[in-house]
Parts: structure tokens; sequence; C-alpha cells
């Protein structure tokens, strides 16, 4: 049966397309059926105000305000209805009331409107049933057609409309619908974003993808959302000490972003015309190579324009006109540049450029004749590592330029064929390759660890997949970040690449120079604490301050307990290093095990919860419990722990510890 997409565009009510044949669907916002799958893949879009949560290895696809999700890439673009498929679209409620009046704000009245159309088109619509997610109500009803079927949903809020369009082939309706349903049943609705449009030349977030492969972390941008959450073209990448993300990209400037992918701020626009690179100096401010001037362009941490030096020319402290693409900072602070220009014999020489913080030239380090870097990092002692991606080889340089060592295996040149290159505090290099690898090499060229994998060519790369890099930073907390550029496909990804155990112990064994351990786990306790109430006068929260003191299973005033038995009650605590959380150590002297929920709370305020559960007593006491969690994006400052002990118990604890790499 030909895809008819019944909701081409219902101009009438300002929604846009949302449809293909549809098919009977009972999805109201319910417990999902005993038979359902386990939904362990979650999609937040913001730019549509929703968060789905889907099937391991099912596929999504977001056009404008119409997201689409399928078990496959196939039934998103294919012109027959078979497997099941879920179109969802958003429109503001204004524009409708301004056109039908106030009658358009009811459910009912838009839901009529949408079944308008599909009515003439030989479908049947069933009684419609009153659901509800969050605080937008509205009405669900079956649908059956000539070969397909499936379920309509509208739902009206204060700001928006949302209709949601399940189908599948009438055969197949039936067994995939308790699926479906758990995924509408699982559907969130986000708060709507502030009806003030942006500016065109302002930014605004790009799409987050949160669901992939092993590996995978998140991805930012792509083909789909507005055109101003869109990068032209995603270049070079910085991470600063507490994971927040600088993008050099060619329409804005530089693009800052929180470490869980939140877009903070745009800066430079005006002051770059293409930024390739990106660099943070140790004071915090922001180095750009900027390609469209040929030159680097100096920025304070919060974006305020503070000086430019290089341009085109041929003095020692200029650049030719293919440079400068590649930055890097030394240990001293100064910045190292990559510079392309014809040589003596007319054919293209490479140097890097040196200049201090100010702008100030230094020096031009002359390059062997047969290098042509692509990237480039420098070492805590000023040792330069070149990424050769034609030789398929990253070659180590003395500060004076002389080759030390060249890394690779001359037998498997597309080994290490890549364009980008990173270093992190303890001494690992980053290379992203054309082969869809992203590798964490020991400073001898051992693999340690590695991810990502190759987009098929000619394709929009999945989610964990590569086309083409063109940046790379090892971030905070364990996470790598990888930019991509492939037509009008542009993103960037972040991972946590898989270590080699044995590779990364005979590393850390051979290496000359000692280096530090990947992700070095710290354990801190609590500096501070407050309570929703403590027994007076020796019970206050200050008893969880510091390691346990309370050996035994016992009521003690070193620990804290709540004013009364037989309630519920919140102890918060906060630690003194930032860490990026890997779990939370909680040491319960009395009557344990009524701990129902625990959050994380990050620098920017951002509550997480990491563990809920029913009170019950616990088995032994004291009782250290231990909640362990995925490592956090972001570094966590505060932990909350709720108490439930309404059935009269009245418990203590006596020590909290954070655990999490610095």
């Amino acid at each position: 049966m030909r895809l008819s997409y019944l909701f081409v565009l219902l101009v009438a009510i300002g929604i846009a397309a949302c449809a293909a044949e549809p098919q009977p669907l009972p999805v109201t916002p319910v417990a999902p059926t005993p038979t359902a799958v386990v939904l362990s893949e979650e999609m937040t879009l913001p730019e549509i105000g929703i968060r789905l949560r889907l099937p391991a290895g099912w596929q999504s696809r977001l056009d404008g305000n119409i997201v689409r999700v399928a078990p496959d890439e196939a039934t998103l673009t294919a012109n027959v209805i078979d497997a099941p498929i879920i179109i969802i679209d958003t429109a503001p409620l204004a524009p409708l009331i301004a056109q039908y009046g106030a009658a358009a704000a009811n459910p009912e009245t838009v839901f009529e409107l949408a079944s308008s159309v599909i009515q003439p088109a030989g479908y049947t619509i069933m009684p419609t049933q009153p659901i509800q997610i969050g605080t937008a109500r509205g009405l669900s009803a079956g649908l059956s057609g000539p070969a397909s079927a499936g379920q309509l949903l509208v739902l009206v809020d204060e700001t928006r409309v949302v209709r949601i369009l399940a189908q599948a082939a009438s055969a197949r309706w039936e067994t995939e619908q308790p699926v479906i349903a758990d995924i509408l049943a699982a559907l969130e609705l986000l708060p709507a974003p502030t009806p003030t449009p942006a500016p065109l030349d302002l930014a605004t977030q790009p799409q987050i993808v949160r669901s992939g492969p092993p590996g995978f972390v998140l991805r930012l941008g792509g083909r789909s959302g507005a055109a101003n959450s869109r990068f032209l073209a995603a270049r070079g990448l910085a991470a600063a000490p507490d994971g927040t993300l600088y993008l050099a990209e060619s329409g804005r400037g530089v693009w800052v972003f929180a470490p869980d992918g939140t877009l903070r701020a745009t800066f430079g626009a005006d002051a770059l015309l293409d930024a390739y690179d990106v660099a943070l100096g140790p004071d915090g401010d922001v180095y750009v190579a900027d390609y469209g001037r040929n030159a680097i362009v100096c920025f304070s941490a919060d974006g305020v324009f503070i000086n430019r030096w290089g341009g085109h020319g041929d003095a020692p402290d200029q650049f030719g006109l293919s440079a400068p693409q590649r930055i890097a900072i030394g240990p001293d602070g100064s910045i190292y540049a990559i510079d392309t220009r014809p040589g003596v014999d007319g054919m293209a020489a490479s140097s890097i450029v040196r200049f201090r913080a100010d702008g100030q030239f230094i020096e031009r380090i002359a390059l062997p004749t047969d290098l042509a870097p692509s990237d480039l990092v420098v070492d805590r002692s000023g040792a330069i590592y070149l990424a050769e991606s034609f030789s398929g080889a990253i070659v180590k340089l003395a500060p004076d330029g002389s080759v030390l060592a060249r890394l690779g295996d001359p037998a498997n040149p597309s080994q290490f064929a890549g364009p980008v290159l990173d270093l992190d505090r303890a001494g690992y290099l980053y290379l992203a390759t054309y082969a869809g690898a992203i590798l964490k090499l020991a400073p001898d060229g051992a693999i340690v660890a590695r991810g990502g994998a190759l987009a098929t060519p000619g394709s929009i790369p999945n989610p964990g997949e590569i086309s083409l890099p063109n940046g790379i930073v090892a971030a905070p907390g364990g996470v790598v970040w990888v930019s991509d550029n492939s037509g009008e496909y542009s993103a960037v990804s972040a991972f946590r690449l898989q270590v080699d155990t044995a590779a990364m112990a005979t590393a850390l064994a051979l290496t000359p120079e000692p280096i530090a351990p990947a992700g070095e786990i710290k354990q801190q306790w609590a500096v501070s604490a407050a309570a929703s109430s403590f027994y007076a006068p020796d019970y206050d929260p200050a008893g969880v301050i510091g390691p346990p003191d309370v050996p035994t299973c016992q009521d003690s005033p070193n620990a804290w307990a709540p004013a009364t038995p037989g309630s519920r009650e919140t102890l918060t605590v906060d630690f003194a290093e930032p860490l990026f959380a890997t779990g939370l150590i909680i040491h319960q002297n009395y009557q344990p095990g009524y701990i129902v929920q625990v959050e994380l709370i990050d620098e920017q305020g951002t509550v997480r919860v990491v563990y809920r559960a029913e009170p019950a007593p616990a088995t032994e006491c004291p009782f250290v419990q231990t909640i362990t969690v995925e490592q956090t994006l972001t570094r966590i400052v505060s932990a909350r722990i709720t108490l439930d002990q309404r059935d009269g118990s009245w418990s203590e604890i006596d020590a909290v510890a954070l655990i999490g790499v610095p």
C-alpha cells in the first residue's frame, strides 16, 4: 500500500504534516502492558518540547516541528507502510485561537479539525477517549483504513497543540500495538519554550540525541531543527576543566555548551570571519583561529573581544592564505599555530608560528619538508605532536622542531590517518581517523582505548558514527567530543571510549615517562550539611560532616536524626571539590533502610535523581549503602537524600561520601 500522507499540511489549523495511513492503537498514557519491551534509549527534543523512551535500536528523524520514530531507518523513509511508525508534531496554540476563537483551546475542536482530513480518505474513526499527559489534556481514537490501522492523539496545553499518529500495516498492528502503547505511555511533554521568537541571527539550542550504541553519550546538531540551531560547519573543539565545551563554528563564531549539551552562549560572530579552531589559555581566555582573516583572535572567558593578530603576509608573524586552521596552547600559555605558505621552490611548506598570550611574536619553527600536518598539540614538556594524516602517522617533535619519533604502523597507514588530534592532562593522545575510529594512545603510540564507527558513504551518520572528523577534544569526566561534517550534515558527538585494560597496563609499565592512570577515582566526605529537621540539640546535620565516627549499630548524637520519628525528611550535603560522580556512599548507623530517593546536584544547580526505593528495614546495621551511577557529564557538588520513616521508625545517618573523577 502506498503511503498517503493524510496530514500533508493542515494549513487550515496551522499544524505541520504528521502522517501516513493510520491504524488503531489504544495509546493512553497508562501503565505499560505486561508484554512490553524494555524502553532503554531516551531521546530529548527541546525544539518541540518532548522526551521519548524507545526500544533499543529504534531510529528517529526530526524535520522542523515533526519527529518520526520507527524500528529502523528504512521504515522512516519507506513509501510503503509495513512496520510501525510514530509521528509527532507540535504547533503554537495562539494562531489557532486567533483563527477559530477560544474554542480552539478545547481538545474536541482540535481533534475534529485534525480528523476531518482523514474521513474523506476512507478511514473509520473509532470513539474517542480522554487522555492527559502532564498538564496537557486531549483525546485519543483508533483509526482503521483499507490496509493500515493506527491511533490518533491530540493534546492541548496552555501554549501548544501536540498531535501524535501511530500506525502500521493492518496485518501487523495487533502484534505491534503493545510496544507502541508503552512508548506513548512513557512520552513526556517538556515545559514549552519561551514564546518570544529568537532573532534569526541568534543561535538556539541544537537538537540533542541521547540514544545510541554502547559508548555513545550524545550528539548535538545534524540536519534537523530550526536553521539557527544547526551548524554550518562544526570544526575545532576545546573543553574547560568543568567540562564546558567550546566549538569553533564557521557560521556563528564560538558556541559554548554545558557538558550535557545545553547551549549556554555564542560569541564572536562579528569579530570572526570563519572560525576554524579554538583553544583555552590557562587563565580561561579563549583563542580562535580565524581562517577567514588569516588571524588569531583572543576573547575573554565570557566572550568579550580582547585582541587580534596575524593577517595574511610574508612577515614572520603573518600567515599564508590557507592558515591558520589549527592552534594549540603550550605549557607556558603561549599559542602555537600551523602555517602553510609557498616555499623557496614554490611548493607549499609548513611551519609552526609561536606567539605570547598577548599576540607578541616569539618564533617560527621550521618543519621537515616532508611534513604537512593537519593538527597539533603540545605536551607539558614543550614537545609537539603533529597529525600527519596523509602518511598515517603522528610525528613527535622536540621544541625546536627536530623529529623525535613517528607513531604509527608504516604497513598500515590508514590506522593513524586522521585529521584531528588532542592531548589530555595525563599525557594520552586522542586521534579521530578517516576510518571512523576514535583512538586513545599512550605517548609511545600504543592504542589503549577506542570508540566510534564509520558512517556509510553518502548516508547521514547514525548516532555513534563519524563521516568526516573536523575536531576532537578529550574533556574532563572521561568524555571525548568529536565534530563531524558531511555535506548538509554537521554535528558534535560525545563518546566514552572502550578501554583495552591489557594494553593500558602495558603502556603504564613500559612508558619511559610516567603517565597518570585514566579516570583516577577520588572519594571525599561531606564538608557541610543541612536538613529539613533535626532532633535538638545534639543530632544536628553537622553529625554527617567528615568520615563516619559511629562504629556500631547504635543511637548516637554523633549522627544526624530527624526531629521526630514517623516522618518524611531530607538531608542535603555539600562537597569541597566538584567531581564527575560515579557513586555515593551513605553510612547509616541506626534503623537503616529508609532512604527512598537520592539526588545529585551539579555546579549549575541541575538536580538528577539517581536512586529510588521503597522504605524497608535493612538486614544489617550499621549499613553502608553504596549507590553506583554512570559517570555524570557535569561536576557534582551536592547530594540530597530523602528518608521515608512514616512507618514509625527513626533513622540516623553518620556520613556521606561522593565518589568520582576530579
